[in-house]
């Protein structure tokens, strides 16, 4: 299979490296204080349409705001459970086992560091919270940080068959008891903004966020959040759905069987959407790409489902059936390797990609005008076979771990200037895709330490090499001609940290410089 991947999705692994966000962050969750939870404490900038995101609730967007109408999320959507954020499920537990962006409930937040930079947000890797479950299903015997959810009648008790008087797990040499030890999934989440308006040349605002959840914390071990979703414990509530447990997570990597089972994550339901707040901003009609290339445009009602059947992975929200006037927000999900190869595993020593999989069984969008009386929903919807925990990796594929990945766009303008930018989106991906930077699989040397900030060494395997190092707008910044079978490229002819392409002859390899 020809994989050529995109400089787009090479500017990620910028990101990954990048010291704060490779190491993570302490675990924190707090209660909960209307002003913490509705807070905006950074902000991003795109022409004239702001996004703001709140370091109380794992760096979830608690802005929208439009000129002339202001901040459209307000008061209904400004909840660690709501807001803009993403969240996982694994539905062979009835979704109940839910790492989510945000933090653990409505009133229950995940404090996180955010670092921003010039027309960036980097939200660096650090423990994802469990959510509550919407109240269906109890884990938490504790309530010491956030009372349980309010369909939970139980207090200071719980569903899960689990002894916790005395729940004690250390992670990343820090201890944590009761409520926290039990809210403290086994994954990390990453996550950027970025405003791409420039560019993507694009004449209107345009904002990126892509996401990561990483599975690094195996399962298997004692006093695992996972455990206490367990067959009995959720068999008792109606939540264990043996039917969704795949017969194989994996699609071609890694190689072999890895059937689905409660060491797993299993057939997942991933979500991204932004709320609003409808008494702020109402808009009453949707433009919808068809496959065709016509566009529907109707009014919003009930729960529209945009599936890939029938609809292009693109739609306007808008408070005009007149394109060319009124207000708009636009979605787009790109069709990039970040998104069809959703599934990385990735070597916990250096954070290289060992291999990426193509695990998507459905895709499509939800719009909900009225998701409540006072907030909608909107936002895209995936659901894929699962992700393998790194213990039952270890035996094929030691010092392995697999993270699930999307991004997604969001567009402000009038609907017609909307269109405009998704076609030019599609132009600015496709090309993208140049095939000087086709990654390919070889021995034909090596190259350590990566990521580096010191001089790279080189281990060739032939005894004339041809060294260029290119930078990720393609420009050459160095050339050697190699006669032997070791040489080093000088860390000063790196003038700017980030990411670079190293190429022997003809096989390219990924070079971080930090």
């Amino acid at each position: 299979m020809n994989r050529k991947l995109h400089v787009r999705f090479f500017l990620i692994i910028v990101a990954l490296f990048y010291s704060k966000s490779f190491f993570g962050q302490n675990f924190e969750i707090i209660a909960d204080n209307v002003s913490k939870r509705r807070a905006i404490t950074d902000t991003i900038q795109s022409g004239n349409f702001t996004l703001g995101v709140n370091s109380n609730g794992g760096g979830y967007i608690t802005e929208v705001s439009i000129p002339g109408i202001g901040n459209t999320m307000g008061i209904q959507a400004q909840r660690y459970g709501r807001g803009g954020q993403s969240s996982i499920r694994d539905l062979s537990r009835g979704g109940q086992y839910n790492p989510t962006q945000a933090g653990f409930s409505d009133e229950g937040g995940t404090v996180c560091e955010v670092v921003k930079t010039n027309g960036k947000i980097v939200v660096p890797s650090r423990g994802c919270a469990l959510y509550n479950g919407d109240g269906q299903f109890d884990y938490t015997r504790w309530e010491n940080i956030v009372s349980d959810h309010p369909n939970i009648v139980d207090n200071n008790n719980d569903q899960d068959n689990i002894e916790e008087e005395n729940l004690s797990v250390t992670i990343n040499g820090i201890t944590y008891t009761q409520q926290a030890a039990e809210v403290y999934s086994d994954f990390d989440f990453y996550c950027e903004y970025e405003n791409i308006k420039n560019t993507a040349n694009l004449s209107i605002p345009a904002i990126r966020h892509y996401l990561e959840y990483r599975f690094v914390r195996s399962s298997t071990l004692p006093n695992s959040p996972m455990n206490q979703f367990n067959i009995p414990a959720l068999t008792a509530v109606g939540k264990w759905s043996p039917d969704k447990l795949p017969t194989d997570i994996s699609t071609q990597f890694p190689e072999g069987i890895y059937p689905g089972s409660t060491t797993n994550l299993n057939y997942v339901s991933y979500s991204w959407s932004i709320r609003t707040d409808v008494a702020i901003w109402n808009p009453i009609y949707r433009y919808a790409q068809k496959n065709d290339n016509s566009w529907e445009i109707v009014q919003r009602q009930g729960t529209f489902n945009g599936d890939i059947s029938n609809y292009k992975l693109r739609f306007i929200v808008a408070d005009s059936n007149n394109e060319n006037s009124g207000h708009a927000l636009g979605f787009y999900l790109p069709d990039t390797t970040i998104n069809t190869f959703d599934v990385v595993g990735i070597n916990e020593s250096d954070g290289s990609e060992a291999y990426s999989d193509d695990r998507t069984t459905e895709n499509f969008y939800l719009d909900i005008p009225y998701r409540t009386p006072s907030m909608s929903w909107i936002g895209f919807r995936k659901r894929f076979k699962g992700l393998i925990d790194k213990s039952i990796l270890s035996a094929t594929n030691p010092g392995v771990y697999e993270k699930f990945r999307q991004e997604s766009i969001l567009l402000y303008g009038t609907p017609a200037q909307i269109k405009t930018a998704f076609t030019q989106l599609d132009t600015y991906y496709q090309t993208l895709s140049n095939p000087e930077f086709t990654l390919k699989d070889s021995s034909q040397f090596e190259m350590y330490p990566n990521p580096t900030n010191t001089d790279i060494h080189l281990k060739l395997n032939s005894n004339e090499s041809k060294i260029e190092v290119f930078n990720l707008l393609g420009v050459k910044i160095y050339e050697a001609l190699e006669f032997s079978n070791q040489t080093k490229i000088p860390i000063h002819q790196f003038k700017e940290t980030g990411l670079y392409f190293v190429r022997v002859n003809n096989t390219l390899k990924k070079l971080v410089i930090y």
